[in-house]
């Protein structure tokens, strides 16, 4: 049987590393080992781990460090300690969750198709109280790997990010080739997944299975939520991807416009029209002419009284969402 390498960091999450861990116990495919980084500056999440260490120390590893080392130099401080006899890397963020099938249905696809590097699924978004709250999220996307790779175009101008650490498995061999970076430099770099993802997906045969295999936590419900930062991450990793000639003009601009809209409209969640105005400019210059629906609702928005800029802004949201 393959064996499966499972990769999680974890800070701060005392409150959801149990379930994490528990459903990775609760798979199908039982041929795995976890290893978890833990560098939470005190203990409360450090000792769930450790219990469960203890409970099964042939399958579970785990380290921990203080103070925070973010997730690029955890996640490769991980991937340097897989065991040799592993085939395939699987990745869990600490607050989601496996569905019971994840790895036995993901092997499958690696065993029918020899040609797929990596195999990805859809997703299900659930809040705090592991409610449930928008099912298969990664049906909103335009188009789906079946055994095949995409443009660099394509996948810059795809508005769905689907590359979630949380949804990934590939070959152990690729990360001999494509590692896990941070083109800012910046210990916080939020972007890596995304940006592994893109430089398998441009190079090697990829799957996406269509059924939901992950319960992907959004903390509170609302797109603000971290998106701000986020996105600057995503735009320092476009300009990187331009100025080294990885991409082309076109797709550059278009992405950079859709990045300042989705800044603009968390700006305008936040009741921030100064800042929501300066991003809804940026983006309309970048590519005037692309998501006209969302621009269309931000112009009405900006427009309208406060009374009536509500209502533009709860359609914003729910169609967002």
């Amino acid at each position: 049987m393959p064996k499966i390498s499972i990769i999680t960091t974890s800070y701060k999450h005392k409150d959801f590393i149990a379930q994490t861990i528990e459903s990775i116990l609760s798979q199908t495919y039982t041929d795995w080992e976890l290893l978890i980084w833990d560098d939470s500056p005190d203990n409360e999440t450090w000792n769930i781990i450790k219990k469960y260490v203890a409970q099964y120390p042939k399958k579970i590893k785990a380290w921990h460090h203080s103070p925070n080392k973010w997730i690029v130099d955890n996640m490769n401080f991980l991937i340097e300690r897989i065991s040799k006899t592993s085939d395939y890397v699987a990745f869990l963020e600490w607050d989601d969750i496996y569905k019971p099938t994840n790895l036995e249905e993901k092997l499958k696809i690696f065993e029918k198709y020899w040609e797929v590097w990596l195999v990805y699924n859809n997703l299900d978004l659930i809040d705090k109280k592991w409610k449930v709250f928008l099912k298969n999220f990664l049906s909103r996307a335009p188009f789906y790997l079946k055994n095949e790779k995409l443009s660099k175009k394509q996948f810059i101008e795809n508005e769905i990010f689907y590359s979630s650490y949380s949804t990934l498995m590939i070959k152990k061999l690729i990360l001999q080739e494509e590692k896990i970076i941070n083109l800012t430099g910046e210990k916080n770099f939020g972007a890596s997944d995304w940006d592994l993802f893109f430089r398998i997906s441009t190079k090697y045969n990829c799957y996406w299975i269509k059924k939901s295999l992950t319960l992907y936590r959004r903390h509170i419900w609302n797109i603000s939520w971290n998106i701000i930062n986020l996105m600057v991450d995503f735009e320092k990793q476009l300009k990187f991807y331009f100025e080294n000639w990885i991409i082309e003009k076109k797709p550059f601009l278009y992405k950079l416009s859709y990045i300042k809209l989705l800044r603009s409209i968390a700006y305008l969640e936040q009741w921030n029209k100064k800042e929501s105005v300066a991003e809804f400019y940026s983006s309309i210059k970048n590519i005037p002419f692309s998501n006209i629906r969302y621009k269309t609702w931000i112009f009405l928005f900006l427009l309208s009284p406060n009374f009536l800029a509500k209502k533009v802004l709860k359609l914003i949201i729910r169609r967002w969402n």
